[in-house]
């Protein structure tokens, strides 16, 4: 029992991660029903998921300073209230004016529960244990992506699209304030002082880990984003039905969570090699692309895009690790917020030219290749991270400016 509890807040941030993240993956089945019912296309109605990304990427410089100075716990509930509240009020929005206002508290909302809060807690929380934390609360993103789908479709099918979002709200509200309240902690460790931050701020921005991991995170997580887009496609123009590129798609999801159990087991033990064990995950995921631009057979299909959904599953995690090697955990969350809007150029981007790669060509394999390509200049960002960061960090201030 006693071991449990001491897990508790490792599992409420995996509650938070997979109903604050991990609901983009739901947003499809809700395309048809409002555009039917507001009257605009299907094109219009996919800005609302770059909202989802643009908004909370945008707010996590000024989220990463908040989670640092005050109590995660508040913060955490105030993001939870704010945007199942909205999402509720989306649910009875009358024009479209109200749905798009609504939409936009609610991705305001999830950026005060997101990874950058819900990782920030978990590495001041489990000092020396952060990988196994972090890890077990990206697996809730993997939960999710299994159990909201089916749900969302059976209560579409039982009602409509307005009772399904006031179903989901409430329950997705209920079950976040219970984890929060059950297992984060009323007190985190004490935030240093103002004039402290000012001089870790300094410091921050002048090393080179802070970009290097910046934006090796920024291309990583950028190409796991385009590939979600391009794999159906993809699959449907080999000749695949949709049923079967689901299930393609339900393999690279294993075996993320698969990803994500090998570092939650072994990434601690080898924490001053924390820069290897990120090349090795982005290699993991280059072998699988390149596996799968050569595929000719749903064997090797499966083989591709597992190695490819392994090395992406594991790749999530390993951000808040490798600023934990490098960073004091009393500004963790200021380096994973200010680092944040470093994906937006590469996620907005993304997609139109996986789009443009295939009206042109008619094929989605160079955009397959051009994605390649960039998780391999996230593997040499990765590798040129300097070895001074590989002390423990966690442990001291001291070890914030020593390695300036």
């Amino acid at each position: 029992m006693q071991r449990l509890r001491e897990w508790l807040p490792a599992v409420a941030g995996m509650a938070c991660l997979g109903l604050g993240a991990g609901l983009i993956g739901i947003f499809g089945f809700f395309i048809a029903p409002l555009s039917a019912e507001f009257g605009v296309s299907a094109t219009v109605l996919g800005i609302a998921p770059v909202a989802l990304l643009l908004l909370p990427a945008l707010i996590s410089p000024l989220v990463g300073r908040l989670v640092d100075r005050l109590p995660v716990r508040r913060m955490l509930l105030i993001g939870v209230t704010v945007a199942m509240g909205s999402l509720l009020a989306v649910s009875q929005a009358p024009t479209l004016f109200w749905l798009a206002a609504c939409f936009l508290c609610f991705s305001f909302g999830l950026g005060f529960y997101s990874p950058v809060v819900v990782n920030a807690m978990l590495v001041r929380q489990y000092v020396g244990r952060e990988a196994r934390a972090l890890a077990i609360a990206a697996i809730g993103i993997s939960f999710a992506t299994a159990i909201l789908p089916p749900l969302t479709g059976f209560l579409l099918e039982a009602g409509d699209w307005r009772s399904t979002v006031s179903t989901l709200a409430l329950g997705i509200f209920t079950v976040l304030v219970l984890c929060i309240l059950a297992g984060v902690p009323a007190r985190q460790v004490a935030a240093p002082t103002l004039e402290a931050h000012h001089a870790l701020d300094r410091v921050i921005y002048r090393r080179p880990a802070f970009w290097l991991i910046g934006f090796c995170v920024a291309l990583g997580l950028s190409v796991n984003i385009v590939l979600a887009l391009c794999y159906p496609p993809h699959f449907a123009n080999l000749g695949y039905s949709l049923v079967e590129a689901g299930s393609f798609m339900s393999v690279g999801g294993i075996a993320g969570l698969c990803g994500k159990t090998m570092i939650a087991t072994i990434a601690d033990r080898v924490r001053h090699h924390a820069k290897w064990l990120a090349a090795g995950v982005l290699s993991t995921q280059i072998l699988g692309l390149s596996v799968l631009l050569m595929a000719e057979t749903p064997a090797t299909i499966v083989l591709g895009v597992a190695l490819s959904g392994f090395g992406g599953g594991a790749f999530l995690p390993v951000h808040p690790f490798l600023n934990s090697r490098y960073f004091h955990a009393s500004v963790i969350g200021e380096v994973n917020g200010a680092q944040m809007p470093m994906i937006l150029p590469f996620a907005l981007m993304g997609p139109p030219l996986a789009g443009w790669a295939f009206d042109t060509t008619a094929s989605y394999a160079p955009a397959l290749g051009g994605l390649a390509v960039a998780l391999l200049a996230a593997l040499l960002l990765a590798m040129a991270l300097p070895a001074s960061g590989m002390g423990s960090p966690s442990q001291g201030t001291s070890s914030v400016t020593s390695t300036a």
